[in-house]
């Protein structure tokens, strides 16, 4: 589970945070939300029932937040692509070439490249430096580039400078379209957290009034709560299965 957690916070963006510190600002948050409800409407069951929306708004937030930093990740590869392309037609080799434009590379792979440079120094094969290399990056862009780096290494780099060109240009061309797609998406998703958030919003003004908090403690009132949180919770999950956009699948893994 810790495991889990820490990838799920690197693909996010939030690498700099421990899987503990990440779960006691989740959990001071939610305390904080709650004593803020409560203290607004006095009403316990109001102050639970927007605490789980606020749950379920902020894994989807999440989520949305993994994927525009894997789109941006994406956008910086053709930049990477074409340092290493300019370094291969001065003259270096391909080890040099992927280690020395790093500085150019999208910052979540630097580690994986400082790390392929320790395998490198260690005595690996350049074929052993290029499966730890794809393994540590696990994305569908590297495993494209490392298996063309592979071939090019092994047919003598015959073809490999309009290799990376072609892959550059198509990067280029595949994330214009998904940063297109995303956007629209992201607004049309947006306008429909905010048609399921408003009506808690204001439930909270409402429950100002001490009449209007009292209501809702009442049986009826706990039934019209309950109801109206699956109905939250129901259309949360529909947005994010209906809203899913495909990704970019592995296909040359063994």
């Amino acid at each position: 589970m810790r495991n889990q957690l820490r990838d799920a916070l690197t693909r996010g963006n939030l690498s700099f945070l421990s899987p503990l510190q990440f779960c006691i600002t989740v959990a001071t948050s939610l305390a904080l939300i709650l004593l803020l409800v409560f203290g607004i409407t006095d009403s316990f069951p109001i102050a639970i029932s927007i605490c789980l929306c606020a749950i379920a708004q902020g894994l989807e937030s999440f989520s949305t937040r993994a994927s525009a930093y894997s789109l941006r990740t994406n956008l910086e590869w053709p930049k990477y692509l074409d340092a290493i392309h300019s370094l291969v037609w001065s003259g270096a080799t391909l080890q040099e070439a992927i280690i020395d434009s790093a500085k150019y590379s999208p910052l979540s792979i630097r580690a994986a490249i400082r790390e392929l440079e320790v395998d490198d120094a260690g005595g690996l094969t350049f074929d052993e430096c290029l499966d730890n290399f794809k393994i540590r990056l696990a994305n569908p862009v590297a495993d494209r580039f490392v298996e063309l780096t592979r071939m090019a290494h092994n047919s003598g780099g015959r073809g490999y400078l309009a290799a990376l060109r072609n892959q550059s240009a198509q990067l280029r061309n595949e994330n214009a379209v998904w940063s297109e797609i995303q956007a629209k998406q992201n607004w049309v998703l947006s306008t429909a957290k905010l048609a399921i958030l408003a009506p808690w919003l204001v439930l909270v003004l409402l429950g100002v009034r001490r009449e209007t908090a009292a209501a809702f403690e009442t049986e009826t009132g706990l039934a019209v709560l309950a109801i109206g949180l699956i109905a939250s919770l129901l259309a949360f999950k529909l947005i994010k299965v209906l809203g899913r956009l495909p990704i970019r699948q592995r296909t040359l893994i063994k």
